[in-house]
């Protein structure tokens, strides 16, 4: 029965999840439908896609002392209610102006999900039984970037643009009709406090914490990885192997295909092997494959494997090390377990998105200035994990 439970439990968590990463992908392939729809200039039509990463990485700082103020069920209640009301805003946008507030709302929502999922879990479970569910919701949230463009692209070829926006909607209010009586308070209200005073004593609280700063550190220079692949790869392929955005993607899943495999692994090892562990030896595989993609292109082997080859092992590793990375983070404290997850996430996606960007300013005439930034990221991810850890033992450890 218990393990039943947990069946369900991981499979509604995943699907509150997964609104906000199904929100940034699927509308990948209609921007330039939504552009010739409105008319509007190339930069108007890439804000609707990052005021959402960007709404959605500030959010998160908020939801977590929200969390621990208000209790957990009613802020995720809120924030699909605020996706639901963004998603149908954007589905009936008249200008892409409404389109973009209609995004920056359906982002405010979609970042509670990624949020108050990891602190419910980490109220229900211990330690290195939260890293196992965590690794379990991740494994079925991951999949959202992989199907989200093709069932995008579909919608927008067979349907029409819009309907990518109904699609959320769908997915959005099937979420609230599972939340409401599937999601049950997990922590008692911290009632004595206002958010702004929880956000002033949380965040310093934990940023001066060793090991907090060794998660938060893997988790964001982990993710950096990935946007550095996803954020210049995609020109290297054009301008260098001749290769379409399709070959691209196909090549791309490989590595999201292989930390998928990754968060698998976890969920099932981390109780025997130990969270820190897992980490240390998730961190290094995956510092090691990233150095390689520099590597063999220095050497001479200038072609898609030497990137992407590599890029499997990176993937399966971060997969080993950051759903444990993500509940070590959350567990620092499990008193401001909700503040310690929004602050995670925020530090986690703009430390992602700023190597995203960098990669994206770099020369593309060579393969070799993007993938040394890959490798960059992943010896970041283990020198601040490591580095940050020898000034905190953890008693199991």
């Amino acid at each position: 029965m218990a393990t039943q439970r947990n069946f369900k439990l991981v499979v509604m968590l995943a699907l509150i999840a997964g609104l906000g990463p199904i929100s940034i992908h699927v509308i990948l392939p209609v921007l330039p439908s939504i552009e010739t729809a409105f008319g509007a200039s190339d930069a108007v039509t890439q804000l609707t896609l990052t005021l959402g990463v960007v709404t959605m990485a500030i959010s998160t700082i908020g939801y977590g002392p929200a969390a621990d103020r208000f209790g957990r069920k009613p802020v995720i209640l809120f924030g699909l209610v605020m996706f639901v009301a963004g998603s149908a805003l954007c589905v009936w946008s008249a200008n892409i102006e409404v389109l973009i507030f209609g995004r920056v709302v359906q982002a405010i929502g979609g970042a509670a999900g990624l949020v108050i999922s990891r602190a419910i879990i980490r109220d229900m479970f211990s330690r290195e039984q939260s890293a196992r569910v965590i690794g379990q919701v991740m494994s079925i949230v991951i999949i959202a970037p992989i199907v989200a463009p093709v069932v995008g692209g579909f919608l927008a070829e067979f349907a029409g643009w819009r309907y990518v926006f109904v699609l959320a909607v769908a997915m959005g209010a099937i979420s609230l009709v599972v939340a409401v009586p599937g999601v049950r308070e997990t922590h008692t209200p911290d009632t004595g406090s206002n958010i702004l005073r929880q956000m002033l004593r949380a965040f310093p609280e934990l940023l001066r914490t060793p090991a907090f700063l060794a998660y938060a550190g893997y988790a964001g220079c982990g993710m950096g990885m990935f946007m550095v692949i996803a954020g210049g790869m995609p020109f290297v392929m054009v301008e260098v192997f001749d290769a379409s955005p399709s070959a691209f993607g196909l090549w791309f899943m490989l590595m999201t295909g292989s930390f998928l495999l990754g968060t698998v692994l976890s969920s099932r090892f981390t109780e025997r092997i130990g969270l820190d562990r897992m980490i240390r030896w998730g961190s290094a595989g995956a510092a090691l494959s990233a150095i390689a993609i520099p590597a063999l292109l220095l050497a001479g082997f200038i072609t898609p494997w030497a990137i992407f080859a590599p890029g499997f092992f990176m993937g399966t590793c971060h997969g080993l090390a950051m759903p444990n990375a993500q509940a070590g983070a959350v567990s620092v404290n499990p008193r401001i377990a909700g503040s310690a997850s929004g602050l995670v996430m925020f530090l986690q996606m703009t430390i992602g998105a700023g190597f995203g960007q960098i990669a994206g300013m770099l020369p593309h005439a060579s393969p070799v200035p993007v993938a040394i930034l890959v490798g960059c990221a992943g010896i970041g991810g283990f020198l601040l994990y490591s580095g940050a850890m020898l000034f905190h033992r953890q008693p199991n450890e």
